[in-house]
């Protein structure tokens, strides 16, 4: 069973790590996707191709600013002049405002040294003349350095993420990596623990069939598994029950088979001499012809113990021969109320007290087995009770049940010893002096001929309670229909 468990939790195992080589490429091939070369290297060409056009664009504008300014009219030396994209001056207040709108720009212009090269400052063009000392100013198209600027941190954060690469990838890969063996080991656990509790029954079984196979079939495993192992614990205790009854009832037929055997023996060996033994013991006394008279009774007190012993012999054949030639219930459809109301009539109010005849369905039994049981476990009641020396009466309820009736016979005589109740169907099991032990036995095969079940329970001191139940239909216990040809 280890093995067992061994294979189920390296299954789990394997089946937590399955995914994990094609999930590993996913994520890897999406993160490329993301930031690998196909993505990144268009958009750094794209990144690269407008701030190239920036560039351009701005070359241009400072180059028409120096063309603009050779066109404006002479003015003072160190004067400052705004001009719009037309090459236009503006009036002395705009550049007031424009240097307000852009705070220390005027001191950077200071700081410039005289020439004829355009400087940016902002989103100034500035022109500081060496010849004439005089400053142009031209404000540059509305968001060009924005989108410049723009333009130059996308490409800077293109070349970091490119350089860092590896860096990024394990950032995405490690968290997932770690959260998928999380998983892994929880996966691991929950297989373990179901492989234990799945293979537990499993070690049970394998050691329940071990004690079957030794000969217990009274074990049961009376535990219940997850889903099939349990249905299959549970079809096993019923298959060791079945067979633990079928051990009894093969038991029971081979005990009733030996004593059939040796009862049809007995019978057919002791029966015929018992007839002979007593016509020569009457005929030694009848030949008598002497004149003593003590010698002629002592012959007669001969004849009279052995014609005594005799009948009791008789009497003994008679039940061994009843019991060897108990035939097979002839099942007809009969009113058991009027059977039980027959036996209330044959033994009187004061020794059988009968309860529930009048709800007893009509079914099939044979009439005359049913009365011969009956009558037998009657007459043990009230030979138990007088060994008691308590009230001759016994008390026989019926009780519809599904199939048939159910139907209690109880007394409050000696009862029967727990050591005997095990017992008490054999055929040659008896506590009784002068019996055989063949009653309940009858009595038994009676009730299994209708396909029926008795069963005993007792208190020493306390009566007995023989319980009987009886499906009433036409199918007996060997599935046969009964012999009127009715099914």
């Amino acid at each position: 069973m280890q093995r067992i468990s061994t294979r189920l939790v390296i299954s789990f195992l394997i089946v937590a790590l399955l995914p994990t080589l094609p999930l590993s490429l996913v994520v890897r091939d999406l993160l490329e996707r993301r930031f690998g070369p196909a993505i990144a290297e268009p958009l750094e060409l794209a990144l690269d191709a407008g701030l190239k056009e920036s560039r351009a664009h701005l070359n241009e504008l400072r180059q028409r600013l120096v063309r603009q300014a050779a066109m404006v009219p002479e003015a003072e030396s160190g004067a400052m002049l705004l001009l719009d994209a037309d090459g236009q001056v503006q009036p002395t207040e705009a550049v007031v405002i424009c240097l307000a709108d852009r705070p220390g720009v005027a001191a950077q212009i200071e700081d410039l040294p005289s020439g004829d090269e355009v400087r940016r400052l902002d989103d100034l063009l500035v022109l500081k003349t060496a010849a004439g000392g005089v400053t142009f100013l031209q404000p540059l198209p509305v968001g060009m350095v924005q989108r410049a600027g723009d333009l130059t941190n996308g490409v800077s954060l293109l070349k970091v993420v490119r350089s860092e690469d590896s860096r990024v990838l394990l950032s995405f890969v490690g968290p997932f990596l770690l959260v998928y063996g999380v998983l892994i080991i929880v996966a691991l656990l929950g297989g373990v623990l179901w492989s234990r509790r799945m293979v537990r029954p499993l070690e049970m079984l394998v050691g329940a069939t071990r004690r079957v196979s030794q000969g217990d079939l009274d074990f049961r495993m009376q535990r219940q598994g997850p889903g099939e192992v349990g249905e299959l614990v549970h079809s096993f205790d019923n298959m060791v029950g079945r067979l633990s009854e079928q051990r009894r009832d093969l038991a029971r037929l081979e005990r009733a088979a030996a004593w059939r055997g040796m009862a049809r023996t007995l019978a057919h060996e002791v029966k015929n001499p018992l007839t002979p033994i007593l016509m020569a013991v009457h005929q030694v006394r009848d030949s008598y012809t002497g004149e003593d008279e003590k010698y002629r009774d002592l012959l007669g007190e001969v004849a009279e113990i052995v014609g005594e012993e005799v009948e009791s012999l008789r009497r003994l054949v008679r039940e061994f021969g009843d019991f060897a030639r108990l035939p097979k219930p002839e099942l007809k459809s009969d009113d058991p109320g009027a059977l039980l109301r027959e036996l209330e009539q044959l033994y009187g109010a004061d020794h059988l007290v009968l309860k529930g005849a009048e709800a007893v369905p009509a079914g099939w039994f044979d009439h005359d087995a049913l009365r011969r049981a009956l009558i037998n476990l009657i007459d043990n009641g009230l030979a138990a009770c007088r060994e008691a020396g308590a009230t001759e009466r016994v008390e026989l309820t019926v009780n519809a049940a599904d199939p048939g009736v159910r139907m209690t016979i109880a007394d409050q005589g000696v009862g029967i010893p727990a050591e005997n109740m095990a017992r008490i169907f054999e055929p040659d099991f008896t506590t009784k002096s002068g019996g055989m032990g063949l009653g309940l036995a009858i009595v038994e095969n009676i009730i299994i001929g209708h396909g029926g079940h008795i069963s005993a329970q007792s208190e020493p001191d306390h009566g007995a309670t023989f319980i009987i139940d009886l499906p009433l239909t036409a199918v007996g216990a060997d599935g046969q229909t009964s012999q009127d040809g009715e099914s």
